[in-house]
């Protein structure tokens, strides 16, 4: 009855007029409530965490938004943090529709004494909603439309949703968003294990995160914690019997903490366009002892000016990246050298060999020129040099894969078609970013670039007898394989780069590259000292290093059993105490057939000459008798190893063949441009025929010295030795 009588007391002093009014007004603000868009809240801000193998943290990843988010449920965020924030920031939260009207009235009245706004009585509904919706200008209809987004938000969600949202979306400073990246960052642990101290202190921080920062203004952050402390306990909010004097007198100690980070190239390959948690292929035991080796290793080659260097480590069962560490000079810190392109050397050698095998174009005993001139039929314009500066003659292709000669290579690039191999190579995962025209037939020796973690997943491929996939960041990615070699063929390359005997005469018997148990290895330089590769496996793992200087800049004269191999080995050692398996030894089978073989010729053997074991595919074995290469016990080699049977590099005592005289430049229709820009001495071409003891007529006119400058016109060059012929015909334009 009471109540009743005071709604009849309200209407007599207001009358019908103010209580059709107080109906409009209602009806007019349930419309707008109605009407007013709610910002969609969405998923919370969070930073990717990428965990190891075994789910172990291994590096946190920022965004844009943060450096550090781990939104948690509410319950998650201990005891006093939430009941701090709310006091602080909205003590009446718990009891409010959205807005605090008796807030809002005290904050105009304080406006209005001071004449500028030094209060907003935001509610943290409506402090959620302008967190939630796109940033833009202040004024009054944009907090008008806040708080009736904030009244039509409380009608949808519950409280304690719209606090935890609050609280997973507050900024504490330093890029840290939420509680449980607060805590971590300042106090080194969880939210749920903050004290009322703290809890106060970081409660405070949001209100204004740069000028409160811990870290660059702690002074301004523990006077705001200090002048919280007091309101709080002057409003009777403290719990219990929990004093001022008592927080004031302990303050909670700040400190600094950062994200896990151990291995941030590997983390930002595997969790890019992530948005949560990343189980990923790593192996964070394993990585920290290679990165650990990677420091050791450059601080031992740094006098050598090798400053930078990455390393890959592969599982070859599963083709899943166990470790990928890059380190070196500090400038470079960010970049992630293992899928920088880079000049990769004689990495790709063993892929051509292969391929070689495969069709049937050479076998592992074959023998291929080593000669400065092998290849002037081929390429004139392309004139390969072996670092020793040294050409072995005749030499199987045994020797010259594992003496990393560049001659023989390019002789059998030029027998199967660069262009050809080119595109295979592609489908052993190397991603060339450079076209074969760029690169032209150099490619085979360094002139293509390609990335660590590509040359990786290729070499791992060879350790799975030619099946190719691509290096897998996380066990969920598809694994799609396709054979790019034959077994047989992988496994007679795989024992050509186990063989220490076969890489002695360049590496010596105790490189670093022998490392005992039966392992397949491959090293690389590049031109100019740039770049330093060693590549290898076992049966279990591939190991890939680069070295070298991201700036570009070349190293001292090192080569890559110098500056990338001793990493490598130490790394192989490692995994072999871990359990690592051994490449096994190759076994006879219908398909791959053991051999002796001659030891000069790869053909089959003289009696009581000396011989080689060697693999070959079946049917490919050697029918051809080593005996037709000799006459009175010498060895008889066809023409293209004239020049090298007269130098003193002949330690064989070999011969040239009788017959057949050739003009090996310039070759038959070859066509040369005349540069008006040179001088008639600058332009002159260097004759060459098969025989050292050619006399040279030019257009019937003897020449005294095997010089012609050139001219323009047609010419006809011929050449006489022994008694033989040869002739060509040029042009210069």
């Amino acid at each position: 009855m009471r109540g009743g009588g005071r709604v009849k007391k309200i209407a007599g002093r207001l009358g019908l007029a103010g209580l059709l009014g107080l109906l409009v007004a209602w009806i007019a603000l349930e419309a707008a409530i109605r009407a007013t868009p709610v910002p969609a809240l969405g998923p919370q801000p969070a930073t990717p965490v990428v965990t190891d193998r075994r789910d172990r943290p291994v590096t946190v990843l920022a965004t844009p938004v943060a450096r550090e988010a781990y939104p948690g449920k509410l319950r998650e965020f201990g005891k006093w943090l939430p009941l701090a924030t709310v006091a602080i920031e909205d003590h009446r939260f718990w009891h409010h529709r959205g807005v605090d009207w008796h807030a809002l009235t005290g904050a105009a009245l304080r406006n209005l004494a001071h004449g500028r706004v030094i209060s907003g009585a935001s509610t943290i509904t409506q402090q959620l909603v302008k967190i939630s919706s796109p940033p833009g200008p202040r004024n009054f209809g944009v907090k008008a439309r806040e708080a009736l987004a904030a009244g039509k938000l409380e009608r949808e969600t519950g409280k304690e949703q719209l606090l935890e949202a609050y609280l997973n979306r507050l900024d504490y400073g330093n890029r840290r968003i939420g509680p449980e990246a607060a805590a971590r960052a300042y106090f080194g642990k969880s939210a749920r294990d903050l004290s009322l101290a703290e809890a106060i202190f970081l409660a405070g921080l949001p209100q204004s995160p740069h000028r409160l920062n811990p870290w660059k203004h702690p002074q301004a952050a523990f006077a705001r914690y200090e002048r919280n402390v007091r309101r709080l306990a002057a409003e009777g909010l403290l719990p219990g019997k929990v004093t001022a004097d008592f927080l004031l007198a302990a303050p909670p100690k700040i400190s600094r903490h950062y994200p896990v980070n151990e291995a941030p190239h590997f983390a930002e390959l595997a969790g890019r366009g992530a948005t949560g948690r990343v189980v990923s292929s790593l192996d964070l035991d394993l990585q920290k002892t290679v990165s650990q080796l990677l420091r050791e290793h450059l601080a031992d080659v740094l006098a050598e000016n090798v400053r930078d260097a990455a390393v890959v480590v592969i599982d070859n069962r599963t083709g899943e990246v166990q470790a990928l560490a890059c380190g070196g000079d500090p400038r470079h810190a960010a970049i992630n050298s293992a899928v920088q392109p880079r000049s990769c050397g004689s990495t790709l050698k063993p892929f051509l060999y292969l391929t070689a095998i495969d069709q049937k174009a050479l076998t592992a005993a074959s023998l291929l020129p080593d000669t400065p001139d092998a290849i002037t039929e081929t390429y004139a314009d392309y004139d390969p040099q072996n670092y020793s500066g040294h050409y072995r003659g005749p030499v199987r292709l045994r020797e010259a894969l594992g003496n990393s000669l560049n001659v023989p290579a390019v002789v059998t690039l030029s027998r199967l078609g660069a262009r050809n191999v080119h595109e295979i190579l592609r489908g052993w995962g190397l991603q060339f970013p450079d076209t074969f025209d760029a690169s032209g037939a150099g490619f085979i020796l360094g002139n293509a670039r390609v990335t660590l973690l590509d040359l990786a997943g290729a070499y791992a491929a060879l350790a799975r007898g030619g099946v190719s996939c691509a290096p897998r960041l996380t066990p969920r990615q598809l694994l799609e394989t396709r054979r790019v070699a034959s077994p047989e063929g992988s496994a007679i390359i795989t024992d050509v780069l186990c063989d220490n005997a076969a890489r002695r005469t360049s590496f010596g018997a105790h490189s670093p590259l022998q490392i005992g148990p039966r392992t397949a290895v491959k090293t690389g330089t590049s031109s100019g000292f740039r770049d330093g590769w060693c590549v290898g496996f076992n049966k279990t793992h591939t190991v890939a290093v680069w070295a070298g200087n991201l700036d570009g800049t070349a190293m001292s004269e090192v080569l890559a059993v110098r500056s990338a191999a001793p990493l490598w080995a130490a790394i192989m050692r490692h995994l072999y105490t871990l359990g690592d398996e051994p490449v096994p030894g190759l076994q006879e089978s219908e398909t791959l057939r053991s051999v002796q073989v001659a030891a000069e010729t790869g053909l089959l053997p003289r009696e009581g000459e000396p011989t080689v074991g060697e693999w070959f595919l079946a049917g490919t074995e050697p029918t051809e008798k080593a005996a037709t290469w000799y006459a009175d016990g010498i060895l008889q080699l066809p023409s293209e190893y004239t020049h090298w049977c007269t130098s003193p590099q002949n330690h064989l005592g070999a011969r040239v063949r009788e017959g057949g005289l050739k003009i090996l430049f310039p070759r038959e229709g070859s066509t040369f441009v005349f540069n008006e820009t040179l001088t008639f001495s600058q332009q002159t071409l260097a004759l060459q025929g098969s025989s050292p003891h050619c006399e040279w007529f030019l257009n019937g006119t003897r020449l005294e010295k095997p010089l012609l400058p050139l001219q323009r016109g047609t010419w006809s060059l011929s050449a006489k030795a022994g008694g033989e012929t040869a002739a060509a015909t040029f042009v210069v334009e």
